[in-house]
C-alpha cells in the first residue's frame, strides 16, 4: 500500500469516528433513544382483540382504526362472466356443398372414427327396430291364419266335409306358426338390444372425449362446440343454458357468444375438474377444431354485490370478509366469491346489499380474525 492510499484510509476512518461521536452527543443531550415507530404485542392487543367466536373489536381511537377504509357492499347490474376458464373448439359444424350437406369436423382422428361408428350404430338401431316391429307383425299374421284355419277345419269337420286328419295338421301348423313367430320376434328383440348396447358404447365414448351426442345431432349450422374445464369448486356456479362468449387466441378482437349445452358428468381425477360442453354461434366460419380460447361463463345480465378486492381475506380453503355489527365490533364473515373486476370481487353468497365491511386495511387485522375463527 502506498502512501496516498494509506492517507486516505485515514480520513475515511477519522469520518466515520466523528460521525459516530456526533450521534452520541445527539443522543445524551435529548435524553434516550429515538421512537422507531413498532408496537408491542400488549399494544396490539389492547388496539384489537378477540371479543368472540367470529368477533373482534378494533380500538375506535387507534392510528389502526384510522388506516382502515369502510365501504358499503354494493348492488351493480353487470353482464360480466362469473367464471372464466380455458377451453378449445372440440368439434365444428362445418358448411357443406348444397343444403343438408354440413358435416362435423374434429379435433381428433379418434373423435371422428367414434363420432362415424356411433351414426353407422344409430342407422343399424333404426333399421333393426323396424325389423323387429316387421318381425311381430309377419309372425302375428302367421298366427292368426294358421288359427283361422284351425276354426275352418272345425266346422268342415263338424259337417263331415273333412277329417280329423286334415283338422290335427291344421292344428300341428298354428302351433309351428306360433313357435316360429316367438323364436323370430326374440331374434329381432336381441338383435335391438345388441346394436343398442353399441351404440351406448360409443355415446359414452363421445362423452368421456367431452362431447355430447345429442348437440351432435341436433346441432344447427354456424355451430362450433368447445369443451372447457371447469374446476370442481367453481361448477355449482355453471348451469345448463347460461350464457357464454369466447375469446380466441387467434383471433383477440373479435368475441364469440354462446351457452353452455351440457356438463359432462365425468369428473377428471387428475385436475379436479368437469368437462362443460359450449355451443357457440360462428356464422362467418372463422373457427376451427383445435383453436384456444378463454371462455366466461354466466353472461346474462343479473343483480350482483360487490365489495373492494381488498376486502376479502382468505385463510385456509376459505374466504372472508369482516362485517360491521357494533362501532368498534367487526364480525368475521364467510363468503363466496366470484370474478375480480376492476378492483371490486363479486359476492355470491355471505353478504347483502349495503352491509358496512372494512375495505383498504382488512390484511392488517388477518391475524385476530384466525384467532376469531379458533374459538
Amino acid at each position: 500500500m502506498n502512501r496516498s492510499q494509506v492517507f486516505r484510509s485515514s480520513v475515511q476512518y477519522l469520518l466515520s469516528l466523528a460521525a459516530v461521536i456526533c450521534v452520541l452527543v445527539y443522543l445524551t443531550m435529548h435524553g434516550g433513544t429515538p421512537a422507531i415507530g413498532i408496537s408491542s404485542d400488549a399494544d396490539r392487543e389492547t388496539v384489537v382483540s378477540v371479543v368472540g367466536p367470529k368477533r373482534i373489536a378494533v380500538a375506535a381511537d387507534s392510528p389502526l382504526a384510522e388506516r382502515l377504509q369502510i365501504s358499503k357492499v354494493e348492488t351493480a347490474e353487470i353482464t360480466a362472466p362469473q367464471v372464466t376458464v380455458t377451453g378449445a373448439v372440440a368439434a365444428s359444424l362445418r358448411p357443406g356443398n348444397g343444403k343438408g350437406n354440413d358435416y362435423w369436423q374434429f379435433n381428433s382422428p379418434d373423435l371422428l372414427t367414434a363420432y362415424t361408428d356411433w351414426q353407422i350404430a344409430v342407422d343399424e338401431v333404426a333399421f333393426l327396430e323396424r325389423q323387429q316391429a316387421d318381425t311381430k307383425q309377419l309372425a302375428e299374421s302367421q298366427v292368426e291364419a294358421a288359427q283361422k284355419l284351425v276354426e275352418r277345419m272345425q266346422r268342415l269337420v263338424t259337417i263331415g266335409t273333412d277329417t280329423e286328419k286334415d283338422l290335427a295338421e291344421a292344428q300341428a301348423e298354428l302351433i309351428q306358426a306360433q313357435i316360429q313367430g316367438r323364436k323370430d320376434v326374440h331374434e329381432a328383440q336381441a338383435a335391438v338390444k345388441a346394436a343398442l348396447k353399441a351404440e351406448t358404447a360409443l355415446i359414452r365414448q363421445l362423452e368421456q372425449a367431452g362431447l355430447d351426442p345429442g348437440l351432435l345431432a341436433a346441432a344447427e349450422k354456424d355451430t362450433d362446440i368447445i369443451v372447457a374445464e371447469v374446476p370442481e369448486s367453481w361448477v355449482g356456479q355453471v348451469v345448463i343454458g347460461q350464457g357464454c362468449e369466447a375469446r380466441f387466441l387467434s383471433l383477440p378482437e373479435q368475441k364469440f357468444t354462446g351457452k353452455v349445452h351440457a356438463i359432462v358428468p365425468v369428473l377428471s381425477a387428475e385436475r379436479r375438474s368437469l368437462r362443460v360442453l359450449l355451443s357457440i354461434h360462428d356464422p362467418e366460419d372463422k373457427l376451427r377444431p383445435g383453436m384456444f380460447a378463454e371462455i366466461g361463463i354466466g353472461t346474462d345480465p343479473r343483480t350482483a354485490l360487490l365489495v373492494p378486492s381488498e376486502s376479502v381475506i382468505h385463510i385456509g380453503r376459505s374466504d372472508y370478509v369482516l362485517v360491521q355489527e357494533e362501532e368498534s365490533v367487526w364480525r368475521v364473515t364467510a363468503v363466496k366469491v366470484g370474478e375480480l373486476r376492476n378492483g371490486f370481487v363479486e359476492i355470491l353468497d355471505g353478504l347483502q346489499s349495503g352491509d358496512p365491511v372494512v375495505g383498504r386495511g382488512a390484511i392488517l387485522l388477518k391475524p385476530p380474525m384466525i384467532k376469531a375463527l379458533q374459538q
